[in-house]
């Protein structure tokens, strides 16, 4: 990796450490401040995977996919730890998810060549902050006084959102990798909206969601691969329903 790179990647994480700290620390928070940072960490993750040598299509609608994860990471950050973080350790979590976008922001670089020795570790990387910042924001609009229509509507939004990221890895683009995540999303969505009945905390219904967005993005990926068998769908199946039964364990005896 260059040395122009590598400064972006600091500039990145900097760029999102002060966002971060600026709407966790100062008061009364600003929403805007962390849409502004969003924006800015979205930018500069666009110019960088414009930069690597194996980029060579100048459209903007091709370099989009790999914003979203960048972006729904620091609002999910931010959220996520304005409503359970409190005191001191607010601008401790604001570095550690600012370290982490710059880490995501590397992750994007790397993965524009799908041959590089390092795909393969940073589409993993990438794998798991796609399913955090998920989870993080699940969670965050489960706790807020929406109407169910609208907080069905968030969710699935970022679930669209962050299934064109997951998708990427299948290298699917353009109307199918829309029309697959638009499905994921409403599913999703529905998902949210059956939630509504049940009497679940933020964290346990971020939980549920997120068990539902793994089944349905890893099903949808070994599909798209050719390689969905019965084994593996029974595997999928196993994991959400062990991650479902711990939630209710802890719904009803923690």
């Amino acid at each position: 990796m260059s040395a122009g790179v590598s400064a972006r990647i600091v500039l990145i994480g900097g760029v999102a450490a002060i966002g971060l700290l600026g709407y966790l620390v100062i008061r009364p928070t600003e929403v805007w401040f962390l849409l502004l940072t969003a924006a800015l960490v979205a930018l500069a993750v666009d110019g960088t995977v414009r930069s690597s040598p194996m980029w060579d299509d100048p459209r903007l609608e091709d370099s989009l996919v790999f914003l979203f994860l960048p972006a729904l990471a620091v609002l999910g950050v931010g959220f996520f730890v304005d409503h359970a973080v409190d005191g001191y350790a607010r601008p401790i979590a604001a570095l550690v998810g600012a370290i982490g976008i710059g880490i995501i922001a590397y992750g994007e670089y790397q993965t524009v060549d799908f041959a590089s020795q390092m795909y393969g570790p940073m589409r993993l990387l990438l794998a798991i902050a796609t399913y955090l910042t998920a989870f993080a924001l699940y969670t965050v609009i489960f706790t807020q006084d929406m109407a169910l229509p609208l907080a069905a509507g968030a969710v699935g939004l970022v679930s669209v959102a962050l299934s064109l990221e997951l998708l990427r890895e299948s290298r699917l683009s353009g109307l199918s990798s829309i029309l697959i995540g638009l499905a994921i999303g409403i599913s999703i969505a529905e998902f949210r909206m059956v939630l509504y009945f049940f009497p679940l905390d933020g964290l346990l219904a971020g939980a549920l969601l997120i068990i539902g967005f793994y089944l349905a993005t890893g099903l949808v990926h070994h599909l798209l691969d050719h390689d969905l068998e019965w084994s593996t769908s029974a595997e999928y199946l196993l994991v959400a329903a062990v991650g479902t039964a711990a939630v209710v364990f802890t719904r009803v005896f923690v």
